[in-house]
């Protein structure tokens, strides 16, 4: 029972069952908040950093929230498990001022939406 509404809410979110193009307006979220989180750094702005990093966090959480992590399901989990490697990265570079796990962070989501993106593309033409 709570399975069906939660998979109602999400189809009444997305205007249907949802895919993976609509997490990649989320994806561009937080590669925004990387970036200007990097931006910050080198700037010496601490306050705009963990601003940046603390927005990037609750998208993850939100991104994370509407996955389908249901037994059977491949892609939620998956999701999740490199939702988990991005935050870690965050807290790197929250931490430690770390630009390099900003780097990390940002190629992981460059090439997260790049496979994605071939994998729908690969569907289509199925």
């Amino acid at each position: 029972m709570i399975m069906q509404m939660l998979v109602g809410y999400r189809a009444s979110m997305f205007d249907g069952l949802p895919g993976v193009n609509w997490l990649r307006p989320g994806w561009r979220g937080l590669r925004l908040y990387g970036r200007k989180a990097k931006i910050a750094i080198i700037d010496g702005n601490m306050l705009e950093k963990a601003e940046m990093i603390r927005r990037a966090d609750e998208l993850l959480t939100l991104l994370s929230g509407i996955l389908d992590t249901d037994t059977g399901s491949t892609l939620g989990p998956a999701l999740m498990n490199i939702y988990g490697a991005l935050r870690t990265a965050l807290l790197r570079a929250n931490i430690n001022d770390d630009l390099t796990a900003l780097d990390e962070y940002d190629d992981a989501l460059v090439t997260l939406d790049r496979h994605m993106m071939q994998g729908i593309e690969s569907e289509r033409a199925a």
